[in-house]
């Protein structure tokens, strides 16, 4: 009896164990796929890592606090121990306080790992702060010398090197006394001697970077590149023109905000206000914020222009990190903007109390009727056992259908619901894939496993579709035709934590082995599928902004990679690439210049927009700096073009009609031709980049050694019409749809 009366006890404790866990995972489902998709299709040391990344992100975005407007600060965030408040420290910026504080705790407790590593990481952000930010912070002239502060490969070393000196030493007794395995101990040694001019020397052979790394960015593979492309200049002039503003960086927008022919810049970051910079002609920028009305808008996150009424003025969206919503700006037309998100209707179905995470927007004309419909990725995932406002409930990602600058959630009625329902995307960009005229939407999620393709069925549903095979995480994203062969293609940047990243790129672990951190193509293939060009990026490592354009004008997409990741440790170099023309196309690979030109900041990298500023048919490249806490601000940096090139270009700026103002969706084709009678064909569609960096409803295509357009064919979506455009060589040609016999005036 006894024994029986156990056996129904345990099997009582049994099934209730079975109901809570069920019950828990039908709660957190979306956590819970998400651990199966990473159990499923990865490796144990990529799932320890991102483990590693998400308790630490979890701990500390939960301990910000809001103030009386609803925005999220450490500024009266609680700490239980002198320990706790020694790494709150470290997160405001105040790395001296930090480093008092932890070795307080030392003497008074004894050592331990994660001790060691808070104290090696305030030394070695102190040794950067005082020798590294403060030159960038006061260049008052143009000088490629700033640019190369904390840039690989780092050509200004440390004047006081007390700091990085000390990092160095807390580095090395990490790795020998705790874990001698530890890959991202044995980075952050390295780059601590990188800053001091003691590298390789400082640091013992077993905990060196690969001599592939060395080579690349300080040995004779450096010098290589830097003489093959010694035509390719660029002049970091963000202090002079008066945009290097210092923040925790987040998104950029360019347009021409006033219609006076010149590229404006919106930008700001998530502990700080918006920053609005009129171009003065070509020639410098001047802060319009206050007489635009844009100055209080605090804690911007994304920025994404768009003309929600078609009357041919730049509106903006304004996405927040954590707060109760997001903006949207109309554009007055006067240099004004006006805040209508309310009359917008964009706000109608938001729950009680949601809080909005609002990452990469896009816009399309989803249903071909003339207005710009817009879609917006949330950090959608409920998150069990969370404190303060990750406890809070969640706005989901959510489509949105225009009807004359009012817009509604539509995400049930497009069948959008169960894909977005408790999913985390970063990440959305609007593409015709198989040319019917309606714009199809890829999602990009950190999450392996969990982004999405999904098919336009006619402007009335979204369908997923199985024509993509990559299943690694990623976050920014953009349909592009890479190889120019009349078929939108797909990027999509790679997301990975710090450790995944240092071990592949700086110490040459197997990429076969992790199922993140690789930025990609995927070629669409005559048969409609996508697949992933292998190789096209040569350095793995976590990306959040990212984006492309043509800085020399051969018509091949050349991509800056602005690299991150929400850890206060992720240090790793900038990527840049140059596109290669090959036969009348362009290969399938690209060239790495990442050590030229200062271009390898390791401070982590957001919106990136490429755009020539000055008129003078070369673009320019604006990149916003910094990342997720205010440790991590970090001025903003514009490179100049001044590369000695003599290839042509084409500049186009479509008017809509029946379509929307700013032709977004249309499709181009350039025809032109070489002194040798040669054709030169490009193809492009309008859009506005990767969204973190929005950029200018304004095509500029490289046309190599083309000297002559014959022709310009527009496809617009909306009135379904196909015309051809004369156009000239060098100049911004605008292509009206009026041309078109069937569209409609406006």
């Amino acid at each position: 009896m006894r024994f029986t009366t156990s056996r129904k006890i345990i099997l009582a404790f049994f099934l209730i164990f079975i109901a809570a866990f069920a019950g828990f995972s039908y709660r957190y489902r979306g956590f819970m796929r998400a651990g199966m998709n990473y159990g499923l299709h990865t490796s144990l040391n990529e799932r320890f890592n991102v483990i590693f990344m998400l308790r630490y992100w979890v701990e500390f975005v939960g301990r910000m606090e809001p103030d009386a407007a609803h925005f999220y600060t450490f500024d009266a965030s609680p700490a239980e121990s002198p320990f706790t408040q020694a790494l709150l420290l470290y997160h405001k910026a105040n790395f001296a306080g930090a480093i008092a504080g932890i070795e307080k705790e030392i003497a008074g407790h004894g050592e331990n790992e994660k001790r060691l590593f808070w104290l090696g990481m305030s030394q070695l952000r102190r040794g950067e702060s005082e020798n590294c930010l403060s030159p960038v912070l006061h260049a008052q002239h143009n000088s490629a010398e700033h640019a190369q502060y904390c840039a690989l490969p780092i050509r200004k070393f440390h004047q006081n090197k007390e700091y990085s000196r000390a990092a160095a030493k807390t580095f090395l007794k990490l790795i020998e006394n705790y874990d001698r395995k530890n890959r991202l101990y044995h980075w952050l040694l390295n780059y601590s001697c990188m800053t001091t001019d003691d590298f390789p020397a400082g640091v013992p052979p077993e905990y060196r970077v690969t001599q592939a790394f060395i080579d690349k960015f300080y040995g004779e593979g450096r010098r290589k590149t830097e003489s093959r492309f010694e035509h390719i200049k660029f002049e970091e002039r963000a202090a002079e023109f008066g945009v290097n503003t210092h923040n925790a960086g987040r998104g950029v927008a360019v347009e021409d905000y006033d219609h006076d022919g010149y590229l404006d810049i919106i930008t700001g970051g998530s502990f700080e206000e918006l920053r609005y910079y009129h171009n003065q002609g070509g020639k410098t920028y001047e802060d319009w914020t206050e007489r635009a009305g844009l100055a209080d808008r605090r804690q911007p996150f994304f920025i994404s222009v768009t003309d929600i009424d078609n009357d041919g003025w730049a509106d903006i969206l304004v996405t927040h990190m954590f707060h109760d919503g997001f903006e949207l700006y109309r554009n007055n037309g006067n240099g004004t903007f006006t805040d209508v998100t309310k009359a917008s209707g964009l706000m109608d179905k938001r729950p009680v109390n949601a809080i909005s995470s609002g990452w990469a927007p896009s816009w399309a004309d989803v249903d071909n009727d003339g207005d710009l419909d817009l879609f917006v990725p949330q950090m959608g995932m409920d998150i069990p056992f969370a404190n303060g406002l990750l406890a809070r409930p969640r706005m989901r990602s959510a489509l949105y259908i225009n009807d004359n600058g009012h817009f509604t959630d539509v995400t049930a009625e497009y069948g959008l619901a169960d894909v977005v329902y408790d999913r985390y995307f970063t990440g959305s960009a609007f593409g015709d894939l198989d040319g019917d005229g309606y714009p199809d939407l890829f999602l990009s999620s950190p999450i392996v496993n969990d982004s999405f393709l999904l098919k336009n069925k006619g402007g009335k549903r979204f369908e997923v579709s199985d024509v993509i095979t990559r299943r690694d995480g990623g976050f920014s994203t953009a349909f592009l035709d890479v190889n120019q062969d009349g078929r939108l293609d797909l990027f999509q940047g790679g997301f990975s934590d710090a450790r995944s990243s240092v071990e592949m790129a700086m110490f040459g672990e197997s990429e076969k082995d992790y199922r993140s951190g690789k930025s990609a193509v995927m070629i669409q293939q005559p048969d409609g599928r996508l697949v992933e060009q292998v190789g096209f990026f040569d350095t793995p490592g976590g990306t959040m902004g990212a984006s492309f354009g043509d800085v020399n004008n051969d018509g091949c997409y050349d991509f800056y990679l602005g690299t991150g990741s929400p850890e206060g440790w992720f240090i790793f170099p900038k990527l840049m690439y140059l596109g290669v023309p090959e036969t009348s196309g362009c290969a399938m690979r690209a060239d790495h210049v990442s050590m030229t030109n200062s271009f390898a900041s390791v401070q982590k990298g957001h919106g990136i927009v490429f755009f020539d500023f000055d008129g003078d048919g070369l673009q320019d490249m604006y990149s916003s700096l910094g990342g997720m806490w205010p440790a991590d601000r970090w001025p903003n940096q514009f490179f100049v073009n001044r590369s000695n090139v003599t290839n042509t270009w084409v500049k186009i700026r479509l008017r809509g009609r029946k379509s929307n103002s700013f032709g977004v969706g249309a499709s181009v084709k350039v025809a032109a031709r070489n002194a040798k009678g040669e054709p030169v064909v490009r193809y492009a569609h309008m859009d506005q980049k990767t969204a973190f960096g929005s950029g200018p409803y304004l095509m500029h295509l490289g046309l190599g050694d083309a000297t002559s357009v014959t022709d310009v064919e527009v496809f617009w979506p909306a009135s379904g019409c196909r015309h051809s455009y004369p156009a000239k060589l060098k100049e911004l040609n605008i292509l009206d749809e009026a041309a078109c016999g069937t569209a409609a005036g406006r």
